[in-house]
């Protein structure tokens, strides 16, 4: 897979352009900075968002990692594909497209309920006991998470973000954090779904088990040996979305989990990132420092997943894509060029 370097030699021609813009220079702030981005990405106004959210279940919950059923996983799939949920209502509000897709949900769905079947494995395996993810397997989660990309770009989408639902998918991330960044695991590790001090503490404790067990450091080992396959599909969606030259806009915690694996196979790949929102999850924070983005567009103290942040960030994203070219130019709106003016004075 080749994933394209992005030509920054068209960077002074879009400053030039937004200098243009009937608006004192630099007045729109992160949105000026984010319409660049993205212009050298794909020069033209986006549209059309399609959310993948890949599903699995995690064989790490019977360490007593999480207070959420297992069950939970299938039923929120059933949930997302028939219109529930926040990923649900935030997809209809801000008109994009979303699919729920089972690569390792413990559960058969009908092919009415919505679910789309990617199916690899039937949940991953303990870490403390095995590798998490069977090679083969795994490669077969990141095949699907290329493949879906693909569709949703043949369906018209000019822009892509991912999304998850997993129970005990945070202890998983954390675990790869961990791995990636040789940072303390206490550093890296949030509470999830409510847990109290003594069950963060054990939770901490199972994670620095998993570590010492699988010492290998590769992205690949690491993905294996703790990950999860929702994880490995959307690592393999974002290098297919990149390899189509599509911006990625990065969600929450786990996502960036995926993410930062992506980056760690293809260093190019982080020119197509854009980090949404910045998690009250612990860690994310320094996950996104370690991929290397700039800085989030948004800080809601958000932690659900399935793609919220993304959903939540699109329409602040759509915006800046359209300010090179569609907002008028001085000349365009009859108004005396200011930013010529400070040019003269140097102050430009």
């Amino acid at each position: 897979m080749s994933i394209p370097t992005i030509d920054r030699s068209a960077l002074p021609r879009f400053q030039q352009l937004l200098l243009s813009k009937a608006m004192p220079p630099n007045s729109l702030g992160r949105l000026s900075e984010l319409a660049l981005d993205l212009a050298l990405i794909q020069p033209s106004p986006l549209e059309h968002l399609h959310l993948l959210i890949f599903a699995a279940d995690h064989g790490i919950v019977e360490e007593g990692v999480t207070h959420s059923p297992v069950e939970i996983t299938y039923q929120q799939c059933l949930n997302f594909a028939s219109g529930g949920g926040a990923c649900s209502l935030f997809a209809s509000q801000a008109d994009a497209v979303f699919s729920i897709i089972d690569v390792a949900v413990k559960h058969t769905f009908l092919p009415s309920d919505g679910v789309v079947d990617e199916k690899v494995a039937w949940g991953s395996r303990n870490f403390l006991t095995a590798p998490a993810l069977d090679r083969q397997s795994c490669l077969k989660a990141m095949d699907a998470g290329k493949r879906n990309v693909v569709h949703a770009h043949t369906r018209g989408c000019d822009v892509i973000a991912f999304g998850e639902m997993g129970v005990g998918n945070t202890t998983s991330a954390s675990s790869v954090a961990a791995a990636l960044t040789g940072l303390p695991v206490a550093a890296l590790t949030g509470k999830g779904s409510g847990l109290s001090d003594a069950e963060l503490v054990h939770k901490i404790s199972v994670i620095e088990q998993a570590l010492a067990l699988h010492p290998e450091r590769g992205p690949m080992d690491v993905l294996c040996n703790l990950g999860g396959y929702e994880m490995a599909s959307i690592l393999g969606g974002m290098l297919q979305a990149a390899e189509l030259g599509l911006p990625i806009l990065l969600d929450g915690y786990i996502v960036s989990c995926a993410a930062l694996l992506a980056v760690r196979i293809e260093p190019a790949l982080v020119d197509y990132l854009i980090a949404c929102h910045r998690s009250a999850m612990q860690g994310h924070q320094a996950v996104l420092d370690a991929i290397g983005c700039k800085a989030p567009l948004l800080d809601l103290s958000m932690q659900l997943g399935e793609g919220t942040g993304a959903l939540a960030a699109w329409p602040l994203v759509r915006l800046a894509s359209h300010l090179l070219f569609e907002m008028t130019s001085f000349e365009e709106g009859c108004v005396t060029d200011s930013t010529a003016l400070l040019k003269r004075l140097g102050v430009v």
